[in-house]
């Protein structure tokens, strides 16, 4: 009976092991693409056909992905600016992206993509975040500034929606305040990357801020970040994706990755639950979330 019992129970833990090695293969990153030149990527977005757009800090330039068959195209290049950053959708196929002290369009549309400018900005100090708030409006963060800005897509006005201690760079440190920066359901999320915090505030229509700035976290140095159906935000830390629930609970999702800059939530009914990542590195990930 007793080796009876024990037969049983070592089959039982040899099971759960199995099981949780089998859990954690399903919800390993996988490599997708590594880019090598340009290499450091920095912004990455997804489009309803399920290709990626990825951006680059190194060079002012937007890559177009398909994680299906792992071939990457470059889209786009803009003209006096040195590099790109965040990137939004500000109509179906049409995307907005941050480059240098300019915003641009980028209009898939047609099959083939069209770049135009929407306006250029001489006193943002370095633009990074990119969101968009409405069908006419989108809120940049300045790193440098330590400011929202917002603009209006069709005219190209703009104006500083919020100003304030939370977004400005730290004393020592990586010498950048505000980073990722996204808008969901009456809320910005951003993250201040040399202060190590998440934060949130709620804001009205024209990115004006209706409340008190929260903090989610302020030990966790992040970059960039997307945001779920469910309001569950997806960070990029490092080398790790942290993961904060509608209701705030706070989770590391399972899967290593290396020098995550961005994330996006794929858009397909095959991958509306995989989490696309960007690293600095060049390599471009997959996790099941």
């Amino acid at each position: 009976m007793r080796l009876s019992a024990l037969f049983v129970e070592v089959l039982s833990l040899a099971t759960s092991l199995a099981s949780a090695a089998a859990i954690d293969k399903r919800q390993a990153a996988t490599k997708v693409y590594t880019f090598s030149s340009p290499k450091s990527a920095e912004g990455i977005a997804a489009r309803s056909n399920g290709q990626l757009l990825v951006s680059f800090f190194e060079k002012a330039e937007v890559w177009s992905l398909d994680p299906v068959t792992q071939k990457a195209a470059k889209i786009a290049s803009f003209t006096d600016a040195t590099c790109a950053a965040g990137i939004t959708e500000i109509a179906p196929d049409v995307f907005a992206v941050v480059a240098g002290q300019g915003i641009w369009k980028i209009d898939l549309t047609s099959g083939t993509a069209k770049t135009t400018l929407i306006k250029k900005v001489p006193e943002s100090e370095m633009w990074n975040g990119l969101t968009t708030l409405n069908n006419d409006t989108i809120l940049i963060g300045d790193a440098l500034k330590g400011a929202i800005f917002r603009m209006n897509v069709n005219t190209g006005d703009y104006s500083i929606a919020i100003q304030d201690p939370t977004l400005v760079k730290s004393s020592s440190g990586i010498p950048m305040g505000i980073d990722g920066l996204r808008y969901f359901n009456g809320t910005v999320y951003f993250t201040n990357i040399s202060k190590n915090t998440l934060l949130k505030v709620p804001v009205d229509q024209t990115g004006k801020a209706t409340g008190a700035i929260t903090t989610i976290w302020s030990t966790t140095q992040a970059d960039d970040l997307a945001i779920g159906p469910d309001g569950s935000a997806y960070v990029a830390a490092g080398s790790k994706i942290q993961k904060v629930t509608a209701d705030g609970k706070i989770s590391t999702v399972p899967g290593s990755v290396s020098s995550s800059t961005s994330c996006t939530l794929g858009r397909t009914d095959t991958d509306k639950n995989t989490l696309y990542v960007a690293s600095s590195n060049g390599q471009i990930s997959s996790i099941k979330v």
